[in-house]
Parts: C-alpha cells; structure tokens; sequence
C-alpha cells in the first residue's frame, strides 16, 4: 500500500477529521478561542455606548422594529397557508359533490359519525 500524500504539507501529522469515523470536533466560538481581545472590544463597545448612548438607544429601536415587522409578517404568511389550505379542501369538497361523494356533501363530518377521506385525485 503507497502513500498518495508524502508530498502534502501536513503529512506526518495526525487530523482528527481523517482518522476518526463519524465524528467531527466542534469549532470554539470566536469569543473562546479570543478572550482578551473580546474583552478589550467589550471595554471599547461599553466606552462607545456611555459616549454615544443616542446612537445605541436608536440601534435598539430600528433592531425592535425590524423584529415586529417580521414577526408580523410570519403571523401573515400563517394566515396565508391557513387560508390556502381551506381553499384546497372546499375545492376538495366541491368536486367530491359533483362526482356525487359523501365528502362532498357533508365534508369531514358525515351524519353517521365516521371520519371521511376526501376523495384521491
């Protein structure tokens, strides 16, 4: 068996993605693998906000807007699919009625109490 990496730049050394199956190493965040630097950026950020608590103040309002809009209009697009989904089932429903089905005529809840399939197209 021949080595096809001898001319690599990392061969001799051990890289835990090649040697172990099924198994990644999970990546620090940049604030772990950084501490004194996000520590020294922190102070900077905490000397900006103190300097111009204006600006921060108006950050946060543009942020809480932003988040309503789209929380509103994820609470639309439910709405939207909700109504999409009764538009499908009445167009279910009206065609089970003019081929003359018991769906068609009494929908999800027939008279005699059991639970009707809409009808497979």
């Amino acid at each position: 068996m021949t080595n096809n990496f001898h001319n690599s730049p990392n061969y001799g050394t051990i890289n835990i993605h090649q040697t172990t199956v099924g198994y990644v190493v999970p990546q620090r965040s940049w604030p772990r693998r950084h501490p004194i630097l996000t520590l020294i950026l922190g102070f900077f950020a905490l000397g900006f906000i103190v300097e111009y608590w204006w600006l921060a103040l108006l950050g946060a309002g543009v942020w809480l807007g932003v988040r309503s809009y789209r929380k509103r209009e994820a609470g639309r697009e439910l709405a939207r699919q909700e109504q999409m989904r009764l538009i499908a089932s009445a167009h279910a429903q009206n065609q089970a009625f003019l081929q003359g089905n018991q769906f068609g005529t009494h929908g999800h809840f027939p008279v005699d109490g059991r639970y009707i399939h809409p009808p497979q197209e």
